[in-house]
């Protein structure tokens, strides 16, 4: 009788200690937390389209058919292939120089940020945006739009350009092929020099 109640005190001294052990355990997984140290910035954790590239100086030429049409230049390049709106993104800013059959520079533009749209070849460029054209004509805006397929730049944002000794400004709705040589503002003003006869 006394040898049954020490196995029966043993088996539950047994009990009492695997389940304070089960309770450390849980007390430890549950109130301690886990800090995970990263090189990767915030900002790129948070983001969702995909980030799959990036480059520092980056430098290309754009051809086609072995004809190079474009030369582009930038501090930094982010690539995004996001499967329904792929982009790339010049946060540092960017310069192109674009080019006709001949190898010769025919427009330049540069701004502090730049976009490019792969499926509607479309860029996009913000911040003291300068575009100049082969005959030296000179566009500035806060922002600029460019489709390459239709050759047609678009802002609708304050912009100014200097033509030889003209300069016209306009507050919104401007619309231009590259060569700035068929433009329209919807809403501008400015001094235009005509010669008499």
């Amino acid at each position: 009788m006394i040898f049954g109640n020490k196995e029966m005190q043993k088996k539950n001294g047994y009990k009492s200690i695997g389940s304070l052990f089960i309770a450390v355990l849980f007390w430890l997984l549950f109130s301690c937390q886990t800090k995970v140290s990263t090189d990767i910035p915030p900002e790129l954790l948070a983001d969702n389209n995909s980030l799959t590239m990036e480059a520092i100086n980056f430098e290309t030429l754009y051809t086609d058919s072995g004809v190079v049409k474009y030369h582009l230049q930038a501090p930094k390049l982010l690539i995004y292939n996001d499967p329904k709106k792929p982009y790339k993104d010049f946060p540092d800013g960017f310069l192109m120089q674009r080019y006709d059959l001949n190898k010769k520079i025919v427009s330049q533009m540069s701004g502090n940020r730049g976009k490019y749209y792969d499926l509607d070849k479309k860029w996009e460029a913000f911040g003291n945006v300068v575009l100049v054209n082969s005959q030296g004509d000179t566009l500035k805006s806060e922002e600029l739009k460019y489709h390459e397929t239709e050759d047609l730049i678009f802002s609708d944002q304050f912009v100014s350009i200097k033509k030889g000794d003209q300069y016209i400004t306009g507050t919104g709705g401007f619309k231009s092929d590259t060569q700035m040589s068929k433009w329209s503002f919807m809403k501008t003003k400015g001094h235009l020099y005509i010669e008499g006869q």
